[in-house]
């Protein structure tokens, strides 16, 4: 892989209005970050056509809390989104600190998953299928103070999660979500939250438009 910003060809520009702050090639086929994420997100990208690495520099990133009351709470943002074409994911990894509570009543010593969708979670204590499209539900450490530790990689068994290691954006291009969903405790309530970290995403285009 060759980094990005190496590159020294004419066309070269750099995409701030896309959160990406090194120099891209024109036409590598990179992905963009949503505006609502741009001012928490910062992407930094490897590689060139097919074969691709985007390492997504979060800082506070706020999060929304949602209450399935008796059940779990739960949330997601978008983070990055492809190009369009099928995409396979060659892995991707999550490292860094989920604080909740910001706004709400979650407890001090929260637990809970975490996970990369092709959707934003719902309602439910599990993160599966399209919530878990990029990476499988993983648990993030016991909270202290609200901060959560995560720490979290691809493994086998996120082979298995529909709809698998590739991903069809022919025609919509595939976003990404960061989605968590917290063990349920009496006192909790819809509420706001932030996640500061990295997101680590290797994909390739196959194409097919």
């Amino acid at each position: 892989m060759v980094l990005v910003d190496s590159f020294k060809a004419h066309n070269a520009n750099i995409r701030t209005k896309h959160g990406v702050k090194n120099l891209e090639l024109a036409g590598a086929g990179f992905g963009s970050i949503p505006a609502a994420a741009q001012p928490y997100v910062v992407a930094t990208e490897y590689g060139n056509e097919p074969f691709h690495k985007t390492v997504l520099t979060c800082t506070a990133l706020p999060l929304s809390i949602a209450d399935d009351e008796g059940v779990a709470q739960y949330g997601g943002v978008q983070v990055y989104t492809m190009p369009k074409g099928a995409i396979v994911s060659l892995g991707a990894s999550i490292k860094g600190n989920l604080t909740l509570g910001v706004t709400g009543t979650i407890i001090a010593e929260f637990t809970g998953v975490n996970a990369l969708g092709t959707v934003t979670a719902s309602k439910g204590a599990t993160l599966v299928s399209t919530e878990a499209t990029w990476l499988q539900s993983t648990a993030n450490a016991e909270a202290v103070a609200r901060v959560a530790a995560i720490s979290s990689c691809s493994v086998a068994t996120a082979l298995t999660e529909s709809p698998g290691r590739v991903v069809d954006g022919r025609t919509t291009a595939a976003p990404v979500f960061l989605n968590f969903a917290i063990a349920d405790d009496a006192s909790h309530t819809a509420g706001t939250g932030t996640f500061t970290g990295t997101i680590t995403l290797a994909w390739v285009n196959v194409g097919g438009n």
